[in-house]
């Protein structure tokens, strides 16, 4: 039998042969941050060639902290979730944090299990994007147990969290479309029970066309928050005094309702102005390019791990909101009916 052996030099002999103190070495291990570049990277050098690792297990027995951070996320399928896990988890990493993550596809029924889940796991703190901030139970029973959390993407004055201003950013990105002339716009999200984001979108939407006198924003449920169906959308292109621009609340939403126009026949920004709503990176390089509204996804995880560690070393709770940028791409453009030339029946009912 092959013994295994772990660590075979202790964190002693490290500090030995790199000239520092036992405590140097841990702090380079489990507080990198804060110990001056020079030093870290001579004690990580030294650590190397022994192949030492130190024992988080121990470690976390003896400070009563396991150094790892939950991330609850509906899903990594949206580039911008993926975009929040990669922030959230850089962030953690330089003050010496491990990121466990976990996804919940969008049902709220899901997010309590998730939570809980990840609770059993000893974790010091949980970042979590949940289905509605103003309903769910699982805040809740955080904030009761003492359990350190920050928001990510959801906004709330009753928790701490990191997003951007839906309302605001959905109301600049229809004052856009006004802009190009549109005056009948309609908003495209998955059920609202599933997203605060996407109902604080469609209020901002709305409040703006009512500002700016246009027709009521009608709102059309796809079946998820992320892809929609043919049917829905040769109905929106057949209907009587049909809209101008879909105004999508968030990216893949948009490229699959573009997509799906191009299979009725019809042309994008031609027949129909799409817009979206995240920023995706893959957004701009489109055919054509996306109109959109940038909510940094990176900066969203990244700032909301800040917020979670400021929590739990310096017992600081606050919450930060983000700057967005709305994208003129070219799935919107202006609004001339007399040079559209439909190609489709679908088209034709302007």
């Amino acid at each position: 039998m092959v013994e295994r052996r772990i660590n075979r030099v202790s964190i002693v002999e490290i500090a030995r042969q790199a000239g520092v103190s036992p405590a140097t070495v841990s702090r380079v291990f489990n507080r990198p941050d804060i110990v001056l570049a020079e030093t870290r990277e001579h004690v990580l050098a030294v650590a190397q060639r022994h192949g030492f690792r130190p024992n988080r297990l121990g470690s976390s027995l003896r400070l009563g902290s396991t150094k790892t951070l939950g991330l609850v996320l509906p899903t990594l399928s949206n580039p911008v979730f993926a975009d929040c896990f990669e922030g959230a988890e850089q962030r953690a990493r330089q003050s010496g944090y491990s990121i466990m993550m976990t996804a919940t596809h969008y049902d709220p029924a899901l997010e309590a299990t998730a939570v809980h889940r990840l609770i059993d796991h000893q974790l010091d703190g949980v970042i979590l994007t949940v289905a509605n901030a103003r309903t769910s139970t699982i805040l809740n029973t955080l904030k009761a147990r003492g359990m350190h959390y920050v928001l990510a993407y959801n906004e709330s004055t009753a928790h701490p969290c990191a997003s951007v201003d839906n309302y605001a950013a959905a109301s600049d990105m229809v004052a856009h479309l006004a802009s190009l002339g549109h005056r009948r716009i309609a908003f495209l999200s998955g059920p609202l029970s599933l997203s605060d984001r996407a109902a604080s979108r469609l209020a901002g939407a709305r409040h703006c066309a009512q500002r700016l006198e246009l027709e009521q924003v009608r709102h059309y449920v796809m079946l998820s928050h992320t892809g929609t169906d043919t049917a829905t959308i040769r109905q929106i292109l057949e209907a009587p005094n049909r809209p101008s621009a879909l105004f999508c609340s968030n990216d893949l939403l948009a490229t699959s309702v573009i997509s799906i126009i191009k299979e009725l026949g019809c042309a994008v920004p031609a027949d129909m102005s799409v817009a979206g709503f995240d920023g995706i990176r893959y957004g701009a390089f489109m055919s054509p390019s996306l109109t959109t509204v940038q909510a940094p996804g990176y900066e969203i995880g990244h700032t909301a791990c800040h917020l979670l560690l400021e929590q739990i070393e310096q017992r600081v709770t606050r919450s930060e909101q983000l700057p967005y940028r709305l994208i003129d791409g070219a799935s919107a453009t202006l609004l001339n009916p007399q040079s559209r030339k439909p190609h489709h029946a679908a088209c034709a009912n302007q």
